[in-house]
């Protein structure tokens, strides 16, 4: 069990098992919650005794693995290696937000995670940035702890395989430094481009640039790209990118724990005035509205 010292936390939802229970497939669970440090928290040096994923969600600090220290921050994904040492320490200027899961391979996954398993277990730690299709099946894994409704048990299971998966694949491609996908154009190019670009977008939508660098990304130019999402959904691709933001803007603000400046600028608006303006025109209600039905729902359910 972590221990902090130092600043407190303003909240730690944590769920500890005993070893090899709860198992799913072929994942034995030990851990997994998510904490969100002040100031200046420390977890203090302990030797890691199981397999450990860490994703931040917001704020900055440093993960510590026999003596090395490596700057983390939103959207990086860490992993531990077990039989190493690993502390954890906030930055004295920011808060630091993130979710973790510690877990084992069972004897059922032999087969199914040899190589995962393998890639793993070859370093103390592997650390990738920009990670940020890792928060939602984290999100909703601790969601489905924290509810437990009918069927839970089958989510989760796929949920922490799909963590693991897209981990291994954030690592490699950062170790290996994999030149980004440039799709090329067939008989289908117009599905398949504005296909392409819609799962660039849901998979980067929190560093998402102009969209001409978008399409410089997928190897289309700013024209054609253009042209052809608006002549296949009937919306132009800036409206697209929008309504996505604001749709994660609604998720953030839900999920509580960030204000509204916070998500803006996680959102990668230059402005609060502007992203209030932006989501007023989609909503029809700014996002100070929405915060305050959550707020009202909390005090509701106290």
């Amino acid at each position: 069990m972590k221990t902090g010292r130092g600043a407190g936390k303003h909240f730690h939802f944590d769920n500890v098992f005993a070893k090899g229970e709860p198992r799913f497939g072929g994942i034995d669970l030990f851990q997994i919650g998510e904490i969100w440090c002040e100031c200046g928290y420390e977890v203090p040096a302990h030797r890691q005794t199981c397999l450990e994923l860490s994703y931040i969600v917001s704020g900055s600090g440093f993960f510590t693995v026999d003596n090395e220290r490596i700057s983390v921050e939103e959207g990086d994904i860490f992993f531990n290696a077990p039989e190493h040492m690993h502390a954890i320490a906030t930055s004295l200027t920011s808060t630091l937000r993130y979710v973790y899961m510690g877990f084992a391979f069972n004897e059922e996954a032999d087969e199914r995670f040899a190589d995962i398993r393998s890639f793993l277990l070859s370093a103390p730690y592997y650390h990738a940035k920009g990670a940020h299709a890792l928060m939602a099946p984290f999100s909703r894994n601790i969601d489905e702890f924290f509810m437990r409704r009918p069927h839970s048990e089958l989510l989760i299971r796929n949920y922490i395989e799909e963590i693991i998966i897209l981990s291994c694949r954030a690592f490699a491609n950062d170790r290996e430094r994999s030149p980004a996908y440039h799709p090329r154009q067939t008989a289908h190019a117009v599905g398949f481009a504005v296909y392409s670009v819609m799962r660039y977008i849901d998979n980067h939508l929190m560093e998402l640039g102009s969209i001409k660098s978008i399409a410089e990304d997928l190897g289309y130019s700013y024209t054609y790209l253009s042209h052809a999402f608006k002549n296949k959904t009937g919306m132009t691709l800036q409206r697209y990118i929008n309504h996505k933001k604001v749709e994660k803007a609604l998720e953030l603000i839900n999920r509580g724990g960030m204000s509204i400046k916070e998500i803006a600028e996680r959102l990668q608006y230059e402005t609060l005035q502007s992203f209030s303006k932006a989501f007023s025109r989609i909503m029809e209600h700014p996002p100070s509205y929405y915060a305050a039905l959550r707020s009202q729902d909390s005090t509701d359910d106290e």
